[in-house]
């Protein structure tokens, strides 16, 4: 057991947290009936938000008067309630996040052990936890984690007319515009936008073009356009 953190609060000078959690992600499938046969045909499976129970252990708990144990309790409650959700690191995990996480369920407490036990439920809708950041200014990427990653990459173009940045599948992102030596190009996958010099740019981005993502293992990228480049991102695990 150790303590964890919650919406911008560490509870770990007040609770020990133990983690409970299933094995692996549940998958909701989708599938379609076919006449004539058995069952139905699998076309893909979403990935649902990912629920996690915590047993919380009060720390020192017994050692309090019955109004010092009556104010924690409430001070515990009041940070569990966080109805825009917040950043959850469990414990164990210090080195991941899991992202727009909520309280959906909670135990009474269970005054048989010490100063008090519960649970308390969490529904991440992020199911996807994010690890650490990254960065790289060579072609040749190593990205960790177990699940894909829409990286942010800067470019500082060359005198021209685009710059164009291409996976080792074929996919790629292209920025067809009158550019000057050293404008800064910066393309963020996740929104999909692409910025010149800090002003919006995405209506020059090519109509073929894919904000594709980085998916673990070994990688190489082509740049064309640029005389310098970095690429971000952000570790993600299951």
């Amino acid at each position: 057991m150790s303590g964890f953190s919650y919406a911008g609060r560490d509870f770990s000078p007040y609770v020990q947290a133990e983690l409970e959690e299933p094995a692996a992600h549940a998958l909701e499938p989708r599938a379609l009936a076919v006449p004539g046969r058995p069952g139905a045909l699998l076309l893909g499976c979403e990935l649902p938000p990912r629920e996690v129970r915590l047993r919380l252990h009060l720390d020192a708990g017994s050692q309090m008067t019955p109004g010092e144990l009556s104010r924690l309790r409430a001070l515990l409650r009041a940070w569990l309630c966080a109805p825009g959700g917040g950043d959850l690191a469990l414990p164990g995990e210090d080195a991941l996040t899991w992202r727009d996480a909520v309280v959906t369920g909670v135990s009474d407490w269970d005054n048989l052990f010490e100063g008090g036990s519960c649970a308390v439920d969490f529904t991440c809708y992020d199911p996807v936890a994010y690890g650490a950041g990254r960065s790289c200014a060579g072609t040749e990427l190593e990205v960790l984690g177990t699940w894909p990653t829409l990286p942010v990459m800067t470019l500082t173009a060359a005198a021209g007319s685009a710059v164009k940045v291409t996976d080792g599948g074929g996919r790629f992102v292209l920025v067809e515009r009158g550019l000057s030596a050293g404008d800064e190009v910066v393309m963020d996958f996740a929104a999909e936008s692409v910025t010149v010099d800090g002003e919006d740019a995405s209506a020059d981005v090519g109509v073929e073009s894919t904000f594709f993502s980085l998916s673990p293992g070994a990688r190489v990228l082509t740049f064309s356009g640029c005389s310098a480049h970095e690429v971000a991102w952000t570790e993600r695990w299951l």
